[in-house]
């Protein structure tokens, strides 16, 4: 691999290992106070990175780290057995979170980038990253997010196999474990929020047989590691799929509208949205995403992006437009919710201002158009710098965008053909509050 200045990268072998994927791990120790000798542990307690990226070789079938600073080399490769994974990063950024949903198969790579606190300072590591031994091999592991300093993997299960909801912290996943996992009554396609010390989960009835989605929601208290039922809701939400948390609500996608709840009222009320005047006749809600630091939530349905505020006495949904004929690939907010971005099939990235009443900051070319037989970009931020990486999987490369200036800042030439991309690392401050709609439709 190399970076598309001239630079040369490092090459090393693998070697076998046996762990819940099949592991061919190669990797070199990164400069820094990570796995240094007693004598120079305490010489550098701060470590300036700016992260690693790990995506998944679809050739070899096998997630690579990358190291990104200076120089961009491949730190680690693990191989894998069955479909290829989608990747997330666990709630603090250290772990890589590789789902296979179609194995039963949730498994875990340590970045080896982390931060301990000794007491009279926080000291930055920085070492090979690892295979952990812990995964997590329920039934069809489907909707994962993040919530309150955790990690929420819903399980949709089968005809077999009741849905189940497992949480876990990135202190849990090093001591090998999850934290809490709550069996549910039966499977469904569903999602699981965490906001305000509650989970917030979808409920179906065993009698509905002619979908698998819910149509209700159930909230749990969530105490030292244990779920307390409190209350189904009435109020119902046809058809629910994707959901999402800011610091305000909890909020379900329903086939007649949106499903809200006020985390500011102790009684945790609903509040039921009708459908925006302007979606189209066939549309409906049914992503979100959101960000524990900015006010308004924004639901998708199909090319069709709204912001939502649930809470606004009227005109609870404004539109954001994209050009004629544009078709939306992918979009988030960075770590700090300062942007939100849009990927369109025009390959082009529009960046957002919530602040600035969402207006429209800067337009970016990042790839050529991209047709309906080419592979989606897929977008990772970091969480360390005002970054996203667009990896282009058409063309084999990563394009690093400054979203503050909307710059390019260096493009990335990879010698494989990759898919799916995330960032791990030492994030500069808190993120562990976003609250994006990862879902793999049935």
């Amino acid at each position: 691999m190399r970076p598309h200045a001239d630079s040369d990268t490092s090459r090393l072998g693998t070697f076998p290992f046996r762990s819940p994927l099949a592991i061919a791990l190669s990797a070199v120790l990164i400069a820094g106070c990570g796995g240094s000798s007693d004598d120079d542990a305490h010489e550098h307690t701060d470590i300036d990175t700016a992260g690693r990226l790990a995506l998944f070789d679809t050739d070899a079938g096998a997630i690579k780290v990358l190291g990104i600073d200076d120089e961009v080399d491949t730190l680690a490769t693990f191989e894998t057995t069955g479909e290829a994974p989608r990747l997330y990063s666990s709630p603090d950024s250290r772990y890589a979170v590789a789902i296979q949903r179609g194995d039963d198969l949730v498994s875990f790579i340590d970045s080896g980038l982390y931060t301990e606190d000794h007491g009279d300072h926080m000291h930055d590591y920085a070492e090979t990253p690892t295979m952990l031994n812990l995964s997590l091999n329920d039934n069809r592991p489907t909707h994962y997010s993040l919530g309150e300093e955790r990690g929420i993997v819903f399980f949709d299960g089968s005809d077999a196999a009741s849905s189940k909801v497992t949480v876990f912290t990135d202190e849990s996943l090093g001591g090998g474990t999850a934290e809490a996992s709550l069996d549910l009554d039966n499977n469904m396609h569903g999602v699981a929020k965490l906001a305000d010390g509650k989970l917030f989960v979808t409920y179906r009835d065993a009698a509905v047989t002619d979908t698998t989605l819910p149509d209700q929601v159930e909230r749990y208290d969530f105490v030292n590691g244990a779920f307390e039922f409190e209350e189904r809701y009435n109020e119902t939400c046809p058809r629910l799929h994707g959901a999402a948390a800011n610091a305000h609500v909890v909020a379900f996608g329903c086939s007649d509208g949106v499903l809200a709840i006020d985390l500011h009222d102790a009684s945790y009320p609903t509040i039921k949205l009708g459908n925006p005047a302007s979606l189209t006749p066939e549309g409906r809600i049914g992503t979100f995403e959101g960000h524990h630091d900015v006010e308004e939530l924004v639901g998708i349905a199909g090319n069709q992006l709204f912001v939502i505020d649930a809470e606004a006495a009227a005109d609870n949904y404004s539109e954001l437009v994209l050009d004629d004929d544009v078709e939306r690939i992918a979009q988030g907010f960075d770590a700090h919710g300062e942007v939100f971005y849009v990927m369109g099939d025009d390959g082009k990235l529009r960046l957002f201002h919530p602040a600035d009443d969402w207006a429209l900051a800067a337009t970016i070319d990042v790839t050529g158009p991209i047709g309906d037989e080419d592979a989606s970009p897929s977008i990772a931020r970091s969480g360390a710098e005002d970054r996203l990486f667009v990896l282009n999987p058409n063309d084999q490369t990563i394009t690093e965008i400054d979203t503050q200036d909307g710059d390019i800042v260096r493009t990335i030439d990879l010698d494989f053909a990759a898919s799916g991309l995330v960032w791990l690392g030492l994030p500069d401050g808190d993120h562990s509050h976003d609250d994006h709609d990862h879902d793999h439709a049935e």
